[in-house]
């Protein structure tokens, strides 16, 4: 397979805001760029899903504390850019921020919103799908179905939404082979774009020969912005990491 030269994680959790993550976000830096990755997207479990975020809280608190994660990851990465010598380089690693929201067990990757933006529509919680895409439209942003056909024991059914996604992710690291298989022939039944992640929430699985590979995409130029890779997405470049 054709391989290209810019590597990003896209779906990532942190034991800051997801409560079944056990690695903290700054821990992922380094040990991705050893895994020959450019950058990394931070996708903690969001209100609908399994955060560790006390929903007690004012609103602000509640998001606050939801974007450790990358708050944290993006700190590191600052670090290790300058240590390095990677600041301002096609090498410098890259941290961006999405969110993973949760509806009926159906899970939705979420890009192109901010912490301003969070803070901001508190009504974000209790959007239905149809409402969280048309934000996410309203924003140019980039709704893409988790793992589609996962099914576990506390998932009483699986839920397809295919007016409310821009696209799929065909392949999960966290996936049986079949699951994968099965989102694969679905984006093609309905011709959507297509990414890849590893569902990573400890760092001890990357280079992990017992666990699937590393997902994530590979793309011709590094990611300068959020932007571009909504962009490439939706425009189908890159090429899956499976």
């Amino acid at each position: 397979m054709k391989t290209m030269a810019y590597k990003y994680e896209t779906h990532l959790h942190t034991s800051e805001a997801s409560a079944c993550a056990s690695s903290p976000a700054a821990d992922y830096i380094e040990a991705f760029f050893k895994a020959g990755y450019s950058g990394i997207f931070v996708t903690d479990h969001f209100f609908g899903g399994n955060t560790c975020v006390s929903n007690e809280l004012d609103w602000k608190s509640r998001v606050d504390l939801y974007c450790k994660g990358y708050e944290n990851a993006l700190a590191q990465a600052e670090i290790f850019n300058q240590k390095n010598k990677l600041k301002g380089s096609d090498k410098e690693f890259k941290v961006f921020f999405g969110l993973e929201q949760t509806f009926q067990g159906d899970d939705y990757l979420v890009y192109g919103l901010n912490k301003e933006w969070l803070i901001n529509h508190p009504q974000v919680e209790k959007m239905n799908h149809m409402q969280l895409f048309e934000a996410v439209n309203q924003e140019n942003g980039l709704m893409i179905q988790a793992h589609p056909f996962r099914l576990r024991g506390y998932m009483q059914a699986i839920h397809l939404h295919p007016r409310e996604v821009h696209g799929v992710e065909v392949y999960n690291a966290g996936n049986k082979p079949s699951e994968n298989e099965l989102a694969e022939l679905y984006a093609k039944e309905y011709d959507f774009p297509v990414t890849s992640g590893s569902d990573i929430h400890t760092i001890n699985k990357i280079g992990d020969p017992s666990s699937l590979p590393l997902g994530g995409m590979d793309f011709e130029e590094p990611l300068k912005s959020i932007e571009d890779y909504i962009n490439n997405i939706k425009n189908r470049k890159g090429i899956l990491i499976r």
